[in-house]
């Protein structure tokens, strides 16, 4: 904006005015407009006349001390990144959407040192994937900040007793999560020990979860409540029509959601009416075909629905800065249209790849064989797709043996029940 020096009254009247000019909800306004205020508080509070990113700072410091934004809970990330609006309107005059970029995990010290040369060790020695070596750095940068708070500056000299008190202050109710860590965290420790690192191995003290990798069965959906929830979605507006194809996408092709966000026009061959992509998870190349029903929804959207973008991706936001959509964006839109088709979901997953479940569902009915099922899910190999046959209840009925009946001289014997 021209008009960097601003009280903040002015600045929340421009905040407010562009909202409302890309159609921002009065409720959201007013959800901004509390935050904002606790902030025109503190400014009247330290006798601070005009707002910039100091003000910013200095505000977030005092509620949240000098905070390490990626160890947050929800509420208090939810906290920064309104805040973080203000500064971000006043330098660019408009409002970013999708994830928020927060600065990159950077290990300092011979802490960080050590576990970056972990991790370099093991992409190296292992020929790990970009995506596979990152997760090494998101498990165990929290990690880091738990040793650098405690006072844990070189780890030759860790004790077994702060390494089980960063265990100890691990969500419980984030088992996966918590599961991973602790693996990453035996690896780590044991690649210490074997490097000479430290001398007693510590791998042996991480203990051991009973989270067990999908342990119940795949939630699904019946082919009613699919019908309900497509029925749902109202395709007389953009977002409707945007909405629409991303669910046919993931109901009717069983489209993962990173995929879906990652659709670009490129892979749309509309003369031979298929899709082709690299898988985002795997890497691997998929085609399928472009069913009548989701090309016409596609085409639909992109003439009366998509806004004007220069974004390669086929599903952009319907507001401004109209940039690609997100996993989290789609997953916001499946519990959406759930909720409004009026499905119980207790006891059941809801979420995209739930949508992914319903389509192996459907192929299992229709008797496909099991290689092809692997083929259309994208699968690198069947022992993935085997997953999902225990969602089909009727092929393993048909798997039991019939109970042989039992000749009442059996109950006659000696030792067994009989009359006196």
């Amino acid at each position: 904006m021209k008009n960097q020096k601003q009280t903040i009254d002015n600045l929340m009247n421009a905040m407010f005015d562009h909202m409302r000019d890309i159609h921002r909800s009065e409720g959201t306004i007013f959800r901004y407009r509390r935050r904002w205020q606790k902030v025109k508080d503190f400014m009247l509070n330290n006798q601070i006349k005009y707002y910039d990113a100091n003000v910013e700072k200095a505000y977030l410091t005092s509620v949240l001390g000098n905070y390490d934004y990626p160890e947050l809970n929800r509420k208090e990330k939810e906290l920064v990144n309104v805040i973080e609006v203000l500064s971000e309107f006043q330098k660019t005059g408009r409002i970013l959407m999708g994830p928020r970029k927060h600065k990159p995990k950077v290990f300092k010290g011979d802490t960080g040192r050590i576990i970056t040369d972990f991790i370099d060790h093991r992409g190296n020695t292992l020929k790990l994937s970009k995506k596979t070596i990152q997760s090494y750095v998101i498990y165990l940068y929290p990690f880091y900040c738990h040793m650098n708070k405690i006072g844990v500056k070189c780890l030759s000299g860790i004790k077994a007793s702060e390494i089980l008190s960063y265990i100890e202050q691990m969500d419980p109710h984030a088992s996966a999560k918590k599961h991973v860590s602790l693996i990453i965290l035996r690896i780590f420790f044991r690649y210490l020990y074997e490097h000479n690192i430290l001398s007693v191995d510590y791998s042996r003290i991480i203990p051991k979860d009973s989270y067990k990798n999908q342990p119940k069965l795949p939630s699904t959906f019946t082919d009613g409540e699919i019908d309900a929830l497509l029925k749902a979605v109202d395709r007389g507006n953009p977002k409707g029509k945007r909405d629409y194809a991303i669910l046919l996408l993931a109901t009717k092709l069983g489209l993962r959601a990173s995929d879906i966000c990652e659709l670009k026009f490129e892979n749309i061959n509309w003369e031979c009416n298929v899709i082709t992509f690299n898988q985002y998870k795997t890497g691997k190349t998929l085609e399928l075909p472009l069913l009548p029903e989701i090309g016409n929804a596609i085409i639909n959207y992109l003439k009366h629905g998509r806004p004007v973008s220069e974004d390669s991706n086929c599903f952009i936001h319907v507001q401004a800065p109209y940039d690609r959509i997100h996993t989290s964006d789609i997953g916001n839109l499946v519990r959406r249209y759930i909720t409004l088709a009026g499905i119980n979901c207790s006891n059941r997953k809801h979420g995209p790849h739930t949508l992914r479940h319903c389509f192996a569902n459907a192929l299992l009915k229709e008797k496909v064989p099991l290689p092809v099922i692997s083929e259309a899910l994208g699968h690198k190999n069947l022992a993935s797709t085997m997953f999902y046959l225990r969602i089909d209840g009727n092929s393993l009925r048909k798997c039991a043996l019939e109970v042989p009946s039992i000749p009442s001289s059996f109950y006659e014997q000696k030792g067994g029940y009989y009359h006196e």
